[in-house]
């Protein structure tokens, strides 16, 4: 990967950078890897040198990094908690790789720490947040592999936009303190195991299609977190909608009888992709995102 440094960051910061000591061990995927769309997974490999980033777009990853050191530091020589421990398992011919934050022994417990914003937080504690869910149940069946007993999944989420003035005006629904505990719900065994070679078989074909044919499978609309389309009903002369509705028929149906109906139509308003905007490394190399930009 190359990084620039267009808002000119100090030196520190760019080293930090790129002296990260990520490593997926001996492995052909690790579980980050499995999670990923097959085809950003492919292009990642296929453009590792050529991808961009700029080291302002890594500094919540830095931030991240930096509080997993802190902790980790914390569970030094306590007998009862082992700490950044990377398991490995053989999955239909692939050896996969998960590392766990910590794992406490006594409570049997897995935990991942998660630093994000309130936001997050807050949604993810009134609703299951899937890619922790699945992301903590591959690691619980990983930790299984090497013998390890699990009975809960926890992540320890930091929120690191925390605001006590948002917490007294928020009614209820916002994080109590900067850190949350966030119980994962745990699969069976046999859930854990099905999804895991789910995810191998996926990325195995994917690379089959790829080196055989040099065709990608498209991620689908989840996957680049693809919003969806509206239809906004404006009035001439005015800028903004007068309502935004999810279907033509809705809006069809709010223009009908309006005392202002011949000054009413209806726009559709095509959703966006957001992680190939804003989020996706390799967009640039992608066929499927250029192919929509031109549309």
């Amino acid at each position: 990967m190359k990084y620039t440094n267009k808002h000119n960051l100090p030196v520190e910061i760019i080293r930090a950078v790129e002296n990260d000591s990520y490593t997926k061990g001996d492995s052909v995927k690790s579980i980050t890897g499995l999670l990923q769309p097959p085809q950003i997974s492919i292009l990642t490999e296929e453009h590792a040198d050529a991808i961009t980033t700029d080291i302002s777009e890594r500094i919540w990853i830095l931030l991240g990094q930096s509080v997993h050191t802190i902790l980790e530091r914390a569970n030094e020589n306590k007998e009862d908690t082992l700490t950044e421990e990377r398991m490995y398992a053989t999955v239909d011919g692939w050896r996969i790789s998960g590392q766990t934050d910590s794992i406490a022994l006594e409570e049997n417990t897995l935990k991942d720490y998660k630093v994000t914003s309130a936001w997050t937080v807050m949604n993810a504690l009134k609703d299951e947040k899937p890619e922790w869910v699945q992301q903590l149940n591959c690691y619980g069946w990983l930790a299984k592999q090497a013998g390890k007993t699990i009975d809960q999944l926890n992540i320890i989420a930091i929120s690191r936009d925390w605001s006590k003035f948002q917490y007294e005006r928020s009614g209820g629904d916002y994080p109590v303190a900067p850190v949350s505990v966030i119980n994962i719900p745990m699969w069976s065994d046999a859930e854990q195991e099905a999804f895991i070679k789910e995810r191998v078989s996926l990325h195995q074909d994917a690379q089959a299609e790829f080196v055989i044919n040099e065709t990608l499978p498209e991620c689908t609309d989840e996957e680049r977190w693809k919003k969806e389309d509206t239809f906004r009903v404006v009035k001439e002369g005015r800028k903004s909608a007068l309502r935004v509705l999810s279907s033509q028929n809705e809006a069809e149906d709010f223009i009908k009888g309006h005392k202002e109906e011949k000054k009413l139509s209806v726009e559709m308003a095509v959703g966006k992709p957001t992680r190939c905007e804003s989020y996706c490394s390799v967009a640039n190399f992608c066929n499927q995102y250029k192919v929509e930009e031109k549309q």
